[in-house]
């Protein structure tokens, strides 16, 4: 029943039998049992790890709303996962056809005309599935700040959206516009680990298709992961300088910083908090139309995962 489900969800190029054995071989993957003690041992590990964070920061003594303890007691925590499975996807990726090219199945694959395309596919939608249980997890934390938010709009006697379209700035806006520009950030921050998470795979498949030797590969993917990191905190200090006050950057600098933090750095979590998304609207010019930026970005980075996994396929292979 679940197969015919999925034939009917998923693209053409996904109806093949090496994702039917991808997804469902039982000898491959943890069965269901597996994955709610691993989603488990996550949740059991984030909320510890707020716990610990919110009793060294003093973030439950700082006088603040409910809403915004959480969100901040799980903020790097829940960055900290979502790195750490971007990397793992990077790196499950770039060893997924080791164990073929020392066999005989990658060359049984080549010789077919797609062959190997269905193989390449098969192989990113499995890393997907078995980065299943943080991957969730990241929904899971991303739910629970969406429903934080629907408690905030209620603040103020239902105006905090009337108070956030009045403090905007350089843009002004409706206060009915308001609610459809939250919804969009939100619904934008909570989507952005499936295309991040599926790029980064994408990416580990195609450095390893392209780049044989093991030490170049191992530098490159050291490489990738050092600039992701810095990114995060280049990001993470300019923006908070920006917010600040402490730094003054053109109008259109301000927005993009904004969106590609948003985006590529802590991957819109700044966005799932009502309070902070307040700020972002008071200090950063056109900061309200954030979620516009990003909802264009989610869809292009669902097309470069795509496109690098299509130019993968297009790679030839003279060497098994």
């Amino acid at each position: 029943m679940l197969t015919k489900v999925l034939n009917w969800l998923l693209p053409q190029w996904a109806r093949n039998p090496l994702l039917e054995y991808e997804w469902f071989h039982p000898r491959l993957h943890d069965s269901r049992r597996g994955f709610i003690m691993q989603l488990s041992a996550l949740a059991l590990l984030l909320g510890s790890a707020a716990l610990i964070y919110a009793a060294v920061t003093g973030v439950a003594e700082g006088g603040q709303g409910f809403t915004r303890q959480i969100w901040q007691s799980l903020y790097f925590p829940t960055l900290v996962l979502q790195s750490l499975a971007s990397i793992a996807a990077l790196l499950t990726g770039a060893a997924a056809f080791d164990v073929e090219r020392r066999g005989t199945t990658w060359d049984n694959l080549r010789i077919t005309e797609i062959g190997a395309g269905l193989a390449l596919r098969a192989r990113w939608m499995g890393i997907l599935y078995r980065l299943r249980a943080p991957i969730a997890a990241l929904l899971l934390v991303r739910l629970i700040f969406a429903l934080g938010m629907l408690v905030d709009l209620t603040a103020f006697g239902g105006n905090y959206v009337k108070m956030l379209s009045a403090d905007a700035a350089t843009a002004r806006v409706d206060w009915q516009i308001s609610i459809v520009l939250i919804a969009l950030s939100a619904i934008a921050g909570a989507l952005l680990p499936l295309p991040m998470i599926a790029s980064f795979a994408a990416l580990g498949i195609l450095l390893g298709l392209t780049i044989k030797e093991g030490l170049f590969a191992a530098i490159i993917q050291i490489l990738v992961t050092a600039l992701v990191v810095a990114f995060i905190c280049a990001g993470s200090y300019a923006l908070s300088q920006v917010l600040s006050e402490d730094l003054k950057l053109p109008d259109l600098a301000e927005s993009l910083l904004l969106i590609g933090y948003s985006a590529y750095g802590d991957w819109g979590l700044l966005l799932m908090q009502l309070g902070s998304l307040g700020a972002l609207w008071h200090s950063v010019s056109f900061g309200a139309f954030t979620g516009v930026g990003l909802a264009g970005l989610l869809l292009a980075q669902g097309t470069l995962a795509d496109g690098m996994i299509s130019l993968a396929e297009r790679i030839p292979e003279r060497r098994g």
